[in-house]
């Protein structure tokens, strides 16, 4: 997915076998992951893609993100019980994300 996009956050050679530095602190470092999801409905990220999620996690945001005028589907879950990777993004963009997404997967 991040080979699609124009540009990603960290910036970071994300198609590298082995980073060559440690990856940067997450956007949601110290304000949990509910961050990435609430700079997309703010207009400052044009999707935000949460890995490993846990039930609780993804709830109270789809309706912040729709009513912002944005989109959420939820992509897959992880081998990890209960862990789901999740996706909100501005309408526009959604669907072409969601079948970058898949077809990776």
């Amino acid at each position: 997915m991040a080979a699609s996009a124009a540009q990603t956050r960290p910036a970071l050679d994300w198609a590298a076998p082995q980073p060559t530095c440690l990856p940067p602190p997450k956007p949601s470092t110290g304000s949990g992951t509910c961050h990435g999801a609430l700079l997309v409905a703010m207009g400052h990220l044009d999707a935000f893609h949460l890995l490993g999620a846990d039930p609780w996690d993804i709830p109270a945001l789809v309706p912040i993100i729709k009513e912002a005028g944005g989109a959420f589907s939820h992509l897959f879950r992880t081998r990890e019980k209960n862990r789901q990777v999740a996706l909100f993004s501005n309408v526009s963009l959604h669907r072409q994300i969601v079948e970058i997404a898949q077809s990776a997967s």
